[in-house]
């Protein structure tokens, strides 16, 4: 993409204004809208965040992408799509740094989990809270399981949605302005967006914060951070969601 002359460089301004807005509108659903619904009607925890979650956060983050893409003055052809965003095919070596990635990400998270265990038992600090408080629910049972139809759609906004802002949309513009630290610039502010899940939730999910802004930076391909993204999310929420996995 060097040479775009309608790709423009992205201050920190601009930066913590993409990131920071569906920040506050993640903190406003799920600390203020999901209590109320849950609160006021008798809905599955689960389906209150398919629906607001991905109505107002992911859904949007999805289409302002495409909006700001087509503010840039880009054709809406698949060519011009494709290459902007770099949602190029993946070779042989994408791959060895996708499951690289993978293994060094469950790798640190296994250790922190490890680390904080034996800091816990020799300290009497609170075990390790692994799931957000917003959404804690029973394994799905029955008739529950198919709510995993809904996570379907929810699932790919939420992925695609995130991936195509933060790596396809803001990376590349990020590095012009900050060269080789923009991939650290855009996991911080990624962090930042992640804030609401807690402190102890957040120290877990750092390894995949800062991993998969680096490898997408390395690779100049968005559809890696995506399979990266999905790979981590999608099977253990699903293992979570059976109660295969706690």
């Amino acid at each position: 993409m060097l040479g775009d002359p309608k790709l423009k460089p992205m201050g920190l301004g601009t930066s913590l204004v993409l990131f920071g807005i569906p920040a506050i509108v993640f903190i406003i659903v799920t600390r203020i809208v999901m209590p109320y619904f849950k609160a006021t009607f008798s809905v599955h925890p689960l389906l209150v965040w398919f629906t607001l979650g991905g109505l107002f956060l992911f859904v949007p983050l999805f289409v302002l992408s495409i909006v700001l893409y087509k503010m840039d003055r880009y054709d809406l052809t698949m060519t011009a799509f494709t290459t902007r965003f770099r949602l190029t095919k993946l070779d042989r070596q994408d791959w060895f740094w996708i499951i690289s990635s993978l293994c060094i990400i469950f790798a640190l998270m296994g250790l922190i989990v490890f680390a904080w265990k034996l800091v816990s038992s020799q300290f009497g600090i609170a075990p390790l809270d692994t799931s957000p408080s917003f959404l804690e629910f029973e394994p799905l049972r029955g008739v529950e399981t198919l709510l995993l139809l809904i996570w379907l759609p929810f699932f790919f906004f939420n992925i695609v949605g995130e991936e195509l802002m933060w790596r396809g949309y803001i990376l590349p513009r990020q590095e012009l302005a900050f060269g080789k630290f923009a991939w650290l610039i855009n996991a911080l502010l990624w962090t930042i967006f992640h804030l609401f899940f807690g402190f102890q939730m957040l120290i877990l999910l750092v390894p995949s914060l800062f991993i998969i802004p680096y490898v997408v930076y390395r690779r100049q391909k968005t559809l890696v951070g995506i399979v990266i993204h999905a790979l981590l999310n999608g099977p253990s929420f699903i293992f979570i969601s059976l109660g295969l996995l706690r």
